[in-house]
């Protein structure tokens, strides 16, 4: 009779394991799939991005050097003057006369290469202030503006010239002279991306030489 009884709570042991693993099977959640991150195409940007548009070509005129000999040259009037280096051989054209002109090789198109351009001023304004002035006024003339130097008395920036739809560069300088407070001489040079060396050595050599002889 014991091993019956023996027998019959062995039997319902193993019924209740069975039962058990049966229900754990069809509890058991699936196992978690893990996406990986791939890049997705924006639908419908609300802000298109546009390339810029391409450049017109330069003019096909040799890059200005930057070893260039100079020769002094004045402008204003007797009773107010100012001294400033050329280089040799360029030749001027008086835009405003006795207060501003502008300096290019003779042989040199008029329009696309390179140039030096000196300038009077008489607007009461400090160096600064001309600086501002004179970034106002691109940003507002100019398309593809972007600035690439700024101090209180020089301004730098590379802009996309609107007749022709050349790429071109640009440096203003404003000078005061010794007790002075306010503006009274500006230089620009201007050209290509293949000047730009140039323009640098012939920025630094005529700002150098910059002088008011009376």
């Amino acid at each position: 009779m014991r091993v019956r009884w023996i027998g019959l709570t062995l039997a319902l042991v193993a019924l209740g394991a069975a039962a058990g693993w049966g229900l754990g099977m069809l509890r058991e959640e699936p196992a978690t799939t893990v996406a990986t991150a791939s890049p997705v195409p924006a639908h419908d940007p609300s802000v298109p991005v546009l390339p810029d548009a391409p450049y017109a070509p330069d003019i096909g005129y040799p890059p200005l050097a930057s070893d260039l000999t100079y020769r002094v040259h004045g402008i204003g009037s007797p009773a107010y003057r100012w001294h400033y280096d050329v280089p040799a051989g360029w030749t001027p054209e008086e835009v405003s006369p006795l207060f501003e002109t502008r300096w290019r090789p003779a042989d040199e198109p008029t329009v696309g290469g390179y140039s030096l351009r000196v300038k009077l001023v008489n607007e009461h304004r400090t160096n600064a202030e001309m600086v501002a002035e004179k970034e106002a006024a691109i940003e507002s003339i100019y398309d593809d503006v972007h600035v690439l130097a700024r101090t209180d008395d020089m301004l730098s920036f590379r802009y996309r010239e609107p007749d022709t739809n050349r790429k071109r560069f640009n440096t203003f300088t404003w000078f005061t002279p010794p007790g002075g407070s306010t503006a009274e001489f500006e230089m620009s040079v201007v050209g290509r991306d293949v000047d730009r060396a140039g323009l640098d050595s012939l920025r630094d050599h005529v700002a150098a030489s910059i002088e008011k002889v009376s």
